[in-house]
């Protein structure tokens, strides 16, 4: 049996001459319009990550993204993906990987320890960045609080960008508690930039 067509589409009578629109119903059929397409259009996307944080163009840090929202990455145009999570943090994706390859990105998880970060980490963490080469980055972890410190350590070392400026990217995350200030404020301090969170 066939679906009845007047079930499934409406027909609208369009205004003419002799029978202009009013502006209430143009303003609603044009609200409802673009609702109906704004929904179209979310409907496909991913949502988000928590704690996104836009640095720069080539630059974003988040909490662990969902599978999906790898696409929308690598339809945005990011080619690499740097996660500081260990791989047994709870909520991570055992085959982000795969994920992250599959999408033609690069994929570098470094496993920062939440209770003792190491310069060795950041080291490691600044030359993969260094590697992106131009490449638009996301650097993530489980809520963005390692990933915000790592970048604000990044920036603020290797960019010379003001601890001010980067701090803003920072506290808009999250205010480091006690192991991860000592371990900022000495980082920049072994660097010769004296500064407190």
């Amino acid at each position: 049996m066939r679906p009845n067509k007047s079930a499934r589409y409406r027909t609208t009578t369009l205004p003419t001459e002799e029978a202009p629109m009013s502006n209430t119903t143009s303003f609603r059929q044009l609200a409802a319009t673009l609702a109906l397409i704004g929904a179209v259009h979310t409907a496909g996307a991913a949502a988000a990550p928590k704690n996104l944080v836009q640095i720069d163009a080539a630059l974003t840090t988040s909490a662990q993204p969902a599978p999906a929202y790898f696409v929308t990455l690598a339809e945005e145009g990011y080619g690499m993906v740097i996660n500081l999570a260990p791989p047994e943090s709870q909520g991570s994706l055992p085959d982000e990987g795969a994920l992250v390859g599959g999408k033609g990105m690069v994929y570098v998880n470094i496993p920062v320890d939440w209770h003792k970060p190491t310069t060795d980490d950041l080291d490691f963490f600044s030359a993969a960045l260094n590697a992106a080469n131009g490449r638009r980055t996301l650097v993530h972890c489980q809520l963005n609080m390692r990933a915000s410190s790592f970048v604000f350590l990044y920036r603020v070392v290797r960019n010379d960008v003001a601890p001010e400026d980067a701090a803003e990217a920072l506290n808009a995350v999250w205010v480091p508690d006690e192991t991860w200030t000592t371990f900022i404020e000495e980082t920049l301090a072994a660097h010769g930039i004296d500064f407190e969170l």
